[in-house]
């Protein structure tokens, strides 16, 4: 028997099994409903406190097609259930990951969508800004839109006046999947903007 080809063939078979199963391999990205699996991972996401700072800046976008002056710029925050577990292990004192798997598996959640839009001094009334969210050329409807003044730090000698709108949309996570997530923005003094997060990427 020629043990040279033998083995040869047993290697190429093994490299094309592993192959296969990398291709096989779910790609992190955005789940709902959240495993007893995803939970955990987000649990030691969460604790993982080091990076913390970069892990929350992904589910951060700036927009700076609106902003007011130099100093307030439009934001727009996702935050997606994987998230929102993540956020309360690593502010939880004494908490496992079984606690967390309690606390998430097969409750009811949100996806919130939270925006800090300044763009013009004296703006009018909340509400008066148009969102648009957007996935896979299907708008999708809040199940709850709370809005308030957007008034910027001052000092204490300093009237704040209103300069735009915050903006906190709570939605239904099942309507979402793994795809790119468009945000548009259309403020009342004709200003047009949009963002977009790719859940593809984001859990």
């Amino acid at each position: 028997m020629n043990f040279q080809l033998l083995n040869s063939t047993l290697l190429r078979q093994l490299v094309l099994l592993i192959v296969a199963l990398l291709l096989g391999s779910p790609v992190s990205s955005y789940d709902f409903p959240l495993s007893s699996s995803a939970i955990r991972d987000a649990y030691f996401r969460g604790i993982r406190q080091a990076d913390m700072q970069d892990f929350l800046a992904q589910y951060t976008r700036v927009v700076p097609e609106i902003q007011l002056g130099e100093s307030l710029v439009t934001r727009a925050k996702i935050e997606t259930p994987f998230l929102q577990v993540a956020v309360h292990a690593g502010k939880t004192l004494n908490y496992s990951a079984q606690d967390a798997v309690n606390d998430f598996y097969g409750k009811s959640a949100v996806l919130r969508l939270n925006l800090e839009i300044p763009y013009m001094a004296n703006a009018p009334e909340p509400g008066s800004v148009k969102i648009s969210v957007i996935q896979n050329r299907r708008q999708i409807s809040p199940t709850s839109d709370d809005r308030s003044p957007f008034f910027p730090a001052t000092d204490p000698y300093t009237r704040a006046i209103d300069v735009g709108e915050i903006v906190n949309m709570e939605f239904d996570p099942n309507k979402f999947d793994s795809s790119t997530l468009t945000i548009k923005i259309d403020t009342p003094d004709g200003q047009h903007a949009k963002t977009e997060f790719d859940l593809v990427s984001l859990r």
